[in-house]
């Protein structure tokens, strides 16, 4: 079994948060930013730790042997779930005058640690601001940090806003499906990116892979993995969704 991390947002430790996501758009979808996003039904799980092994050998001799750990990675949790969405025409104070059901998604999920991004300017992370981000963490230098868990760039074509991102310009990862590793492709589903608004707020987007296999097999509109300190101080993310 290869190592991954898993971790809550609400407990100090890795877990898992199961995500549905109900969303409103009060614009036409085409211009429309990223909308604050709507978690409903969260469950969260960590991995179980595991029981050692244990070896009787008489006295007198010499035992050579290999000690294999897996161990829960504390500096990552994850998020992953699905998403539910209307499309709607809404007034300032959100009464509809119309609205469209969806039954299948495409678009982004994003995760921040700022409920105040400015989505009119958007890039993707550079070097300066991934260190900065790792070293917030502590995690700078470590095998696990930002720059080594993204250390792609592989990925399709994002637009965000009005901004296109173009394919395979950001810092880069794909989660895993099925329990087991995937190598990033353009059309990988699960895909995750790097990205930053004109404050140079890194932002974590996940692709919606709109009932994919995820993971443990289950079906999963999006999967996706977050940084998160080992001092037992928990960091809240804030949630997006864009539909497109």
């Amino acid at each position: 079994m290869t190592t991954r991390t898993f971790a809550t947002a609400q407990a100090a430790g890795a877990a898992l948060l199961v995500l549905a996501i109900a969303l409103s758009v009060a614009s036409v979808l085409v211009a429309a930013a990223p909308s604050g996003a709507t978690i409903s039904n969260p469950a969260t799980e960590t991995a179980v730790n595991r029981s050692p092994d244990s070896r009787s050998d008489p006295g007198g001799t010499i035992t050579t042997m290999v000690l294999t750990s897996v161990q829960q990675n504390n500096r990552w949790k994850a998020y992953v779930g699905n998403v539910s969405g209307v499309l709607t025409l809404d007034d300032a104070a959100n009464l509809t005058i119309y609205d469209w059901d969806l039954s299948s998604f495409t678009g982004e999920v994003y995760a921040s640690r700022y409920g105040n991004l400015t989505w009119s300017t958007v890039s993707c992370a550079n070097v300066t601001n991934i260190q900065a981000e790792s070293s917030f963490y502590g995690m700078t230098n470590t095998a696990d940090d930002i720059n080594s868990t993204f250390n792609w760039s592989v990925h399709k074509s994002f637009t965000v806003g009005t901004t296109t991102l173009t394919a395979s310009t950001c810092n880069s990862t794909v989660t895993y499906a099925n329990d087991t590793r995937q190598v990033p492709t353009a059309s990988s589903p699960y895909q995750e990116v790097l990205i930053k608004d004109a404050n140079n707020y890194v932002t974590y987007l996940a692709d919606i892979s709109d009932n994919s296999q995820g993971f443990d097999n289950q079906s999963y509109d999006f999967q996706m993995i977050v940084p998160e300190f080992v001092n037992g101080t928990v960091t809240s993310y804030y949630f997006y969704v864009e539909l497109s």
